[in-house]
């Protein structure tokens, strides 16, 4: 090869070099809490200085992530170098060989800094291999409004347990107490048809009465476990509470966010929500804070979710970090997510968001914060969904479920425990389906026995669903019969006031 042509080749192979080079390093996250972006950016500043290496962050909406996040790990588009997934995200795109394998990295990692629970994350049931990374704990229990309780004289031990906790709702309720704005306050509220929370926010109440969603079996194979008595009451647990008319019904036609801002104007005593509401009030409405909010001046409390029989168990999810597979030899996309997760960047970034930090010594500094340290106290005994691949059809099938139950509460007359039996046994054939379980695994519950078992479990102390539809309906035709009234006065008000102007015209007229 001519010396003039093989300096020509060298060139074009250095320009090509220094434009890889040039690119910069991509993460992609969701819009995590107050300001994620901004937070990140920061951060990345300093990686930049420590390393040479430039740095791009794209956000994604929850909404449109999983399917960006699906094609890219399949090759059809540029891939990022590091990425937020889910936890529960992380064993299906580990299980189709699309994330990298971090085990190399582990002595630099050093996973025994991180909360057990925390770490349960980063893989995919029967395979030891590491695919992830803890970056924040999603821990979820009962967000306090201290005003109203503070007015209602109702103290963190009164709803320690299931039990003390119904009647704290029955004591806000009948002290019929309204917002700064006039609005009444209700003591609690959840989101109900088809919001993508329903599950997280039915587990606590499912696994401090001992029972699952999912069970594995003595010969590892997995199965749905609604119909078992343990998860049966935990479930009505929660619907009690729209059974007994604590939590008002309309609500179940609204999302997370729509009751997260009922929370937030100060007309709500508890919701069941992410820590995240607490960091939030500390930041101005210009950064996504709340810290001019009805919640902000009432003030926010954590306590731990009231206690079953299993004890109180907390949900936690939350998201780790991972490394596409396409990028798993890129030096530079490790040297990333190290930096990532070291203590002083995961300190600052969940300081921000508002989410628990994974690692124990970052905890031991956010627990000597009051409004944290009860939640940080529950971690050990929190519980995460399994780490399986099909896990997110179940998420699913679960939403199906309990937005199908939600709709029988909403709607008069659909209600009945036929129906609720009925509604358990399609969903756990569909779960059972999804998980390939063998047949006759676990033998379905028998009507008799599931109506039994429902009768003991919403009438232990409760009102029975007919007289409490019955009451409902009455307010709802009272009401009604009440709008009738004043639209015929104002019917008749204006007949009476266009006689009187026909009236002068005619005199006019004359």
């Amino acid at each position: 090869m001519p010396q003039r042509v093989f300096l020509r080749f060298l060139a074009v192979l250095l320009l090509i070099a220094g434009l890889v080079a040039a690119q910069p390093l991509e993460v992609w996250i969701m819009p995590n809490g107050a300001n994620p972006q901004g937070m990140l950016e920061q951060r990345l500043a300093l990686f930049e200085q420590e390393t040479g290496l430039k740095t791009k962050v794209k956000v994604l909406d929850w909404g449109e992530a999983w399917s960006l996040i699906t094609s890219v790990l399949e090759g059809k588009q540029n891939a990022p170098d590091v990425l937020q997934l889910g936890t529960t995200w992380v064993s299906y795109f580990a299980s189709r060989g699309q994330l990298a394998k971090l085990d190399a990295y582990l002595p630099e990692i050093k996973p025994e800094r991180f909360m057990k629970v925390s770490w349960k994350t980063t893989g995919t049931d029967g395979d030891s291999a590491t695919y992830s990374i803890p970056w924040f704990i999603d821990a979820r229990a009962l967000m306090v409004n201290k005003s109203i309780l503070a007015k209602a004289g109702i103290t963190a031990k009164d709803v320690a347990t299931y039990e003390g906790f119904y009647q704290s709702l029955k004591k806000i309720n009948n002290l019929n107490l309204q917002s700064k704005d006039g609005f009444k306050i209700r003591a609690f509220a959840f989101p109900g048809k088809s919001d993508w929370n329903i599950p997280h926010n039915f587990a606590p109440w499912v696994w401090s009465a001992g029972g699952s969603f999912v069970k594995k079996d003595d010969h590892g194979a997995w199965h749905s476990n609604l119909l078992d008595p343990n998860t049966i009451e935990g479930i009505a647990a929660y619907l009690n509470f729209v059974m007994d008319s604590l939590v008002d019904k309309a609500n179940l036609r609204h999302n997370t966010a729509q009751i997260v801002q009922l929370f937030n104007n100060g007309e709500l005593g508890f919701i069941l929500n992410t820590a995240e509401l607490v960091m939030q009030i500390r930041y101005e409405a210009a950064i996504g804070g709340l810290a001019a909010s009805a919640i902000s001046a009432d003030g926010i409390d954590i306590m731990p979710v009231p206690a079953g029989k299993a004890g109180s168990v907390c949900f936690i999810g939350g998201s780790n970090l991972a490394i596409p597979a396409s990028k798993a030899k890129n030096a530079n996309a490790v040297k990333l997510l190290k930096f990532l997760i070291r203590d002083d960047n995961l300190h600052a970034y969940t300081k921000q968001i508002g989410f628990l930090p994974p690692v124990t010594d970052v905890l031991n500094t956010w627990a000597k914060d009051s409004s944290y340290k009860v939640l940080i106290d529950h971690l050990e005994d929190g519980r995460n969904y399994p780490n399986i691949p099909e896990w997110t059809l179940v998420e699913g099938a679960l939403i199906n479920l309990f937005s199908d139950i939600w709709g029988y509460l909403d709607i008069g007359g659909l209600y009945s425990e036929e129906a609720m039996y009925s509604t358990l046994l399609t969903h756990n054939q569909k779960i059972n389906d999804i998980l390939h379980a063998p047949a006759n695994t676990t033998p379905p519950m028998r009507l008799d026995e599931f109506l039994a078992l429902w009768k003991k479990v919403t009438t232990h102390q409760f009102n029975a669903v007919d007289s409490v539809s019955k009451t409902i309906d009455s307010a709802e035709a009272k009401d009604d019969s009440n709008k009738q009234i004043g639209f015929t006065a104002i019917i008749f008000l204006l007949a009476v006031f266009s006689g009187f102007i026909v009236t002068i015209i005619r005199k006019r007229k004359k």
